[in-house]
């Protein structure tokens, strides 16, 4: 009995850790997420509505190349991380309550 109880509870404790830990992670992921695009959205707006009222001169051409630029640049980073961040390494239980929490935590965020 003793045995089964010094197995059961760094499990538990490492599923339960991790998946607390994704949920925080998947809600704050989402939420800079959400206001980056804000941000960013107002001051697309901000200079649009600038050209607009010929206070100044926007090339969209460059700015459509600058974004392209920035979003290959941020998707590559995204897939070093996840060849340099193994979560094998981690073990089972915390990659699984980890990786859980963090979609429940980016749903509900």
């Amino acid at each position: 009995m003793q045995m089964s109880t010094e197995l059961f509870i760094p499990i538990a404790t490492s599923i339960g850790g991790g998946f607390f830990i994704g949920i925080i992670l998947g809600y704050f992921l989402k939420r800079i997420i959400k206001i980056l695009m804000f941000v960013g959205g107002g001051i697309v707006a901000l200079l649009l509505y600038l050209q607009q009222q010929q206070v100044i001169s926007v090339d969209v051409e460059k700015m459509e190349a600058s974004s392209t630029f920035i979003f290959n640049l941020v998707a590559s980073s995204f897939d070093k991380m996840t060849q340099i961040g193994d979560m094998s390494s981690l073990g089972i239980p915390l990659a699984g309550g980890l990786s859980a929490g963090l979609a429940i935590g980016f749903v509900k965020g």
